[in-house]
């Protein structure tokens, strides 16, 4: 039977051992401020869609929804963006702590990592700019242009939801989150495994979005439907591996 530590946790299944996972506080912090404001950017920008799933892919019916969405869509966008500003860092020092079981390896899945919130963050500071830009134009426009406001801000919304997040950023983080599970299979095998299936969720999610153009909310069919749920319970997973993390850090 494997030796257990103060907190119950398996030595045999702690996530890299001690050495690697030092008591580090304020990076604790740094994840939980991660978690918070993606939350909260997530719930902004849907207000914006007045909790719309069906608008969500369609961004053009912003413009029926008045002043307050252009509010709304400013501020969920630039919350978003400090959100994976915030999430690079834990990226980078996830990598460093990681490093020393090859640093090769690690080092790609690291780019992958950030260059997955690089996109992200591009796309919702798209939306926090020129999506408002949009909206405001349009309210002064005459009619004969406003259907091409209208399809303008549909497809700002299509690329930044179906090309930017649902299909390289997906890719990428789904990327970076199979590489981890895969470093830490021997050392953690909870923790990797759950890495493991939220990368192969977020993964599938970027094939299906990349071959079809359709975004999470858009189910045509049962297999929509499978990934739709796959992806979903991957968000779940990726937050839960985080605040896990967040509590070895904190406890040291």
């Amino acid at each position: 039977m494997p030796m257990r530590d103060v907190y119950g946790t398996s030595r045999g299944d702690a996530i890299g051992g001690s050495s690697t996972w030092e008591r580090n506080r304020p990076m604790a912090v740094v994840i939980v401020v991660f978690a918070v404001l993606g939350g909260v950017a997530t719930l902004v920008l849907a207000a914006a869609l007045d909790f719309d799933l069906v608008a969500a892919g369609h961004f053009g019916s912003l413009f029926d929804r008045g002043a307050p969405a252009v509010e709304l869509l400013r501020w969920g966008g630039l919350l978003d963006t400090a959100s994976y500003v915030v999430f690079g860092v834990v990226i980078l020092y996830v990598g460093e702590r990681l490093r020393q079981r090859d640093r090769f390896i690690v080092g790609l899945l690291t780019a992958s990592g950030v260059a997955a919130t690089l996109v992200g963050a591009i796309g919702a500071v798209l939306l926090a700019t020129v999506g408002p830009a949009l909206l405001t134009d349009y309210a002064a426009a005459p009619d004969s242009t406003r259907n091409a406001a209208r399809l303008a801000l549909d497809a700002l919304g299509r690329g930044v939801a179906a090309g930017l997040w649902g299909t390289l950023e997906l890719g990428l983080l789904g990327a970076w989150l199979l590489g981890i599970g895969w470093v830490l299979r021997r050392e953690s095998r909870r923790f990797a495994g759950l890495a493991l299936l939220s990368g192969i969720g977020f993964l599938a999610s970027s094939v299906r979005t990349g071959l079809t153009g359709r975004i999470l909310v858009e189910v045509a069919g049962p297999v929509d439907l499978v990934v739709v749920l796959a992806i979903t319970t991957s968000l779940g997973l990726l937050f839960a591996l985080l605040l896990w993390l967040a509590v070895i850090l904190w406890r040291g």
